[in-house]
């Protein structure tokens, strides 16, 4: 069950985060009181896709998945790294989480209060920047995500998971996937024996090396070469 705690940690990770917009201490001390720290267990929902955004998400630690879902439909849109905002789209119309969040691994978050939010970016520019470009990384993603879900074949989208994991997830060519074949299925749109078919034949063709939930990723620039010509 998820717990609320209060530390300064993750206030000071927040400003860190967003350093360059110079927070004055009089914004800091009203985020400061208008903030609760909550940590997720594996599995538990951060918030839900449709329900009123009442809060703005700083993930300090533990990777999420952000999903859509529509009736049993569910279309992972991507995993997301510590250290990364959630629903600053929410910021503006209308005020409800557009996509559903759950924690893949025990997740640590800073919830601030999106009425406070508004307020000090309206008078701070350098901050409500910093927020945009944000929102706007998160939206160039997208449009990566959509061209390789509608051009790509099942090949191709699953080399582009895999990069995407290794380079902006983990940061490793080696990693522990947080994912079960479930998730890289619905990461990559396809159905989880095509998914588990295509891993093994990237461990056939030694582009990866796979072992349960170890992946190793033996053979970089031909598994590029799959996500650009997949």
């Amino acid at each position: 069950m998820a717990r609320a705690i209060h530390t300064e940690e993750c206030l000071q990770a927040f400003c860190g985060n967003i350093s360059s917009c110079q927070l004055t201490k009089e914004d800091i001390d009203l985020l400061n009181s208008h903030r609760v720290e909550v940590k997720y267990n594996k599995g538990e929902m951060i918030c839900k896709q449709g329900t009123f955004a009442n809060h703005l998400i700083y993930i300090k630690e533990g990777l999420s998945k952000s999903y859509l879902e529509e009736d049993q439909n569910v279309q992972i849109i991507c995993v997301n790294p510590g250290n990364c905002i959630l629903g600053i789209q929410s910021l503006t119309s209308p005020g409800i989480f557009h996509y559903s969040v759950a924690a893949l691994e025990d997740v640590y978050t800073c919830l601030f209060e999106m009425d406070v939010v508004k307020e000090i970016a309206l008078r701070n520019p350098g901050f409500a920047f910093s927020l945009l470009n944000r929102a706007n990384e998160a939206q160039v993603l997208t449009y990566d995500r959509f061209f390789s879900l509608t051009m790509k074949q099942l090949h191709g989208r699953m080399a582009d998971i895999l990069l995407c994991l290794a380079n902006r997830v983990y940061k490793s060519d080696e990693f522990t996937v947080n994912l079960s074949r479930k998730d890289l299925a619905e990461l990559t749109a396809m159905s989880n024996e095509s998914a588990t078919r295509i891993l093994k034949d990237f461990k056939a063709d030694k582009i990866i090396d796979l072992e349960g939930k170890k992946v190793c990723i033996l053979d970089k620039n031909k598994l590029t070469q799959v996500s650009r010509f997949g």
